[in-house]
């Protein structure tokens, strides 16, 4: 494609400098984008040499890295401690309400911290609807503590 546009710069008697490189030549000298099919055959050159070379990478790691199984190999690796026993251990409830908790809360803090940011733009109507937002929230927190549900440890009888 340079070599083209070169021969016709030759042809019209222009040079490098003042022609191709100013940006009256072709699409790819001047910075415009490649359009159609151009543009599609980029992307497929490029999506071939990206799965060539993740074909070779693959290739390498399972003939390079040899595996020799054993029974101390292939044993779970806890910091040195041998386990005994299942790993599928029951969390309790109060775990994952936790949890939910959060991210409630998280979420919470982003819209507040996004009103206190545009807070001159919003004026008093936007004041009320954040108050209502977080009285709202505060009503779900009662209702959660009134129903126990942020206590741990073992129940009283």
């Amino acid at each position: 494609m340079f070599l083209s546009a070169v021969a016709q710069a030759g042809k019209a008697g222009m040079s490098l400098s003042t022609g191709l490189l100013a940006g009256s030549g072709s699409a790819g000298l001047s910075g415009e984008r490649p359009t159609g099919l151009s543009q599609l055959a980029s992307f497929g050159v490029y999506a071939l040499m990206v799965l060539v070379i993740l074909g070779i990478l693959m290739f390498l790691t399972t003939w390079l890295g040899g595996r020799r199984p054993g029974p101390e190999k292939d044993m779970p690796y806890e910091s040195g401690v041998i386990p005994t026993g299942s790993a599928r251990l029951r969390l309790p409830v109060q775990f994952y309400l936790v949890a939910i908790f959060f991210i409630i809360f998280d979420l919470e803090a982003v819209f507040v911290y996004s009103w206190a940011v545009a807070f001159d733009l919003l004026g008093w109507q936007g004041f009320e609807y954040i108050s209502f937002f977080i009285g709202a929230l505060l009503i779900g927190l009662v209702y959660i503590w009134k129903k126990k549900g942020l206590q741990w440890g073992p129940r009283g009888r």
